[in-house]
């Protein structure tokens, strides 16, 4: 589960049936008590007595009485946006983005910042100008809502200087960095932590997933690539907090009697790298529209290696956790990352023995450059309003 950086700070666990009546609730949109009392099997006076009490602590909301054919009028209930709030903090390796959310995991407002490497004083100083002005753009009752911060970070920054063409040892504070203990001094709120693909994964169960996919793998393909396990609808994180950790799969290939790991070839910097060698600005495989002929040509080279060892790790996780689909998502433009899935599922398809697998089902995620920063603002609402707690 998630790491909480201060547990002595977090409100007490709401009962297993309140929470579940949330989640019914965030999952349905809406429901009117007689649905909710169906869906859980608890009594009409139980899931009465629930009900009211949301309501009377501003968690839900009443809609509008439906008037229904048969039988008596029913009011549906909805999560109440304001009922509780997070911040949200993506830190990645290219930029910072910060988020206030809603308690229907709307983002009520986002402030991003970008940098050539994440230079730890930078960051923390980025970080606490943007909090503050997001907390400032809050009603005094929002404010009084907020349950946390939670952050989505990739594990150890200091180990990737080269990598992201950071000055030797501009980068190695962050092996000791503790941004969660920052936070927490500087806004006494309580503070979580998370794999930053992890929290995209977090962010598909939540937010995306339209399909109801209960068990899926996913890829993030970033900056690095990544990813992330949903078993039963919930994130699953293992024992020691890297399960889903993709970009540490072999390729299948041994160079120098070694076998490289996944992230080499497959992650965005080695595409950024091509680009950057014949003048073509990283900005083209980002933006909303279609990329120009030189920059898709670049995209097109990066993707017939990419695709293929993606596809072997996608066969990996089939094989070892049965899913019902293998979910890709990355920050590149939506068309692109929709070319992306598709040559995975090419190379699924024409390039491996398949026998012994379930059908391999591969789709495209739903959240985006967006998915990070989303499953940050998700997580500080779990210790509290998870159907399982973190």
């Amino acid at each position: 589960m998630p790491k909480d950086a201060n547990p002595d700070q977090r409100a007490p666990t709401r009962s297993y049936n309140d929470r579940l009546f949330i989640e019914l609730i965030r999952k349905a949109g809406r429901m009117s008590k007689a649905e909710l009392t169906r869906a859980s099997g608890l009594s009409a006076q139980s899931g009465t007595v629930i009900v009211n009490r949301l309501v009377n602590e501003g968690l839900l909301r009443a809609g509008t009485l439906v008037k229904g054919k048969v039988g008596q009028p029913s009011t549906p209930y909805s999560l109440d946006p304001d009922g509780a709030l997070s911040i949200g903090v993506k830190v990645g390796r290219r930029s910072l983005e910060v988020v206030s959310m809603a308690f229907d995991y709307t983002i009520i407002q986002r402030t991003v910042r970008r940098y050539e490497f994440p230079h730890l004083e930078t960051v923390r100083q980025d970080l606490m100008t943007a909090i503050s002005e997001l907390l400032e753009a809050l009603s005094a009752y929002q404010r009084k809502r907020v349950v946390g911060i939670g952050i989505a970070q990739p594990d150890d920054l200091s180990a990737w200087e080269e990598t992201v063409g950071a000055p030797e040892g501009a980068m190695a504070d962050w092996a000791l960095a503790d941004l969660s203990g920052a936070l927490n001094a500087r806004f006494n709120l309580p503070v979580s932590m998370l794999n930053d693909a992890s929290a995209a994964c977090l962010a598909e169960i939540a937010v995306g997933n339209r399909a109801r996919h209960d068990s899926f793998a996913y890829f993030y393909v970033g900056t690095f690539i990544g990813g992330g396990i949903a078993l039963g609808g919930r994130l699953y994180n293992g024992r020691h907090n890297l399960a889903g950790a993709f970009a540490s799969v072999p390729k299948g290939t041994v160079k120098n009697g070694i076998a490289p790991q996944l992230l080499e070839g497959t992650s965005l910097h080695h595409l950024e790298a091509q680009a950057l060698a014949v003048g073509v600005p990283m900005g083209s495989f980002y933006n909303s529209t279609t990329p120009e002929s030189k920059p898709k040509e670049i995209f097109n080279k990066w993707l017939e290696e990419a695709a293929p060892q993606i596809a072997f790790a996608a066969i990996c996780a089939q094989a070892v956790i049965d899913p019902d689909a293998i979910v890709i998502d990355s920050s590149l433009s939506p068309p692109l990352t929709l070319d992306l899935v598709d040559a995975v599922e090419t190379a699924i398809a024409s390039l491996y023995d398949k026998r012994g697998l379930a059908q391999v089902k591969v789709v495209a995620g739903e959240n985006g450059a967006a998915a990070r920063a989303i499953g940050s603002g998700i997580l500080p609402f779990l210790p509290q309003f998870g159907l399982e707690p973190a």
